[in-house]
């Protein structure tokens, strides 16, 4: 039982923080005033590409995982790590690109912007497909339904929130996903 649990917290705690990116994003598109349906829609999408870029890369982990063993676990903490790196240092110096994220008003537009943002599902995707399959679709599933609801969230927020919330969310995602990586490393 507690085992579940643990893993329920684990995997709600990683969603949160993949979903901090869209978050951040569509505070800096609340900010800048987007329409109601072009908000649902954006927020589809990056709900979308969350579950399937956390497959695709759980699909490619699994497969390495019989290869690699323990080495790929190493890789995938690694990965974890420096995407929360990478998340720290966009968030402290490239904050301005961030308030002018290209979302066109076309659905093509749409879905480039939301694919964009959901990339890094694809590293976590791979450092889950190392531990467990069923762990990694459960996980899957959970990062596309919170990062729906954060983008929703962000929106709104944006529309009230000053510009410095999105970053302090990013940092808070970024130490999240550096916290795990540390974890798949050590364990």
């Amino acid at each position: 039982m507690f085992n579940h649990v643990h893993d329920g917290l684990e995997i709600m705690m990683m969603a949160i923080a993949l979903g901090m990116d869209a978050f951040s994003l569509a505070i800096g598109l609340g900010l800048h005033g987007v329409t109601r349906q072009r908000a649902l829609r954006l927020a589809v999408y990056i709900g979308f590409f969350h579950v399937a870029l956390t497959l695709a890369g759980l699909w490619a982990g699994v497969i390495l995982q019989g290869m690699l063993g323990k080495v790929a676990q190493w890789f995938s903490g690694a990965l974890l790590v420096g995407l929360g790196l990478h998340m720290v240092y966009a968030s402290l110096y490239h904050n301005d690109s961030k308030e002018q994220a290209p979302l066109g008003a076309t659905a093509v537009g749409g879905v480039l912007f939301a694919g964009g943002v959901s990339i890094d599902a694809l590293s976590v995707g791979f450092s889950l497909g190392l531990r467990s399959a069923a762990y990694g679709i459960v996980a899957a599933l959970a990062f596309g339904v919170v990062a729906t609801i954060m983008c929703v969230l962000g929106i709104l927020v944006g529309k009230r929130a000053n510009k410095l919330t999105g970053t302090y969310g990013e940092l808070l995602g970024a130490a999240i996903l550096i916290g795990y990586g540390l974890h798949f490393i050590c364990t």
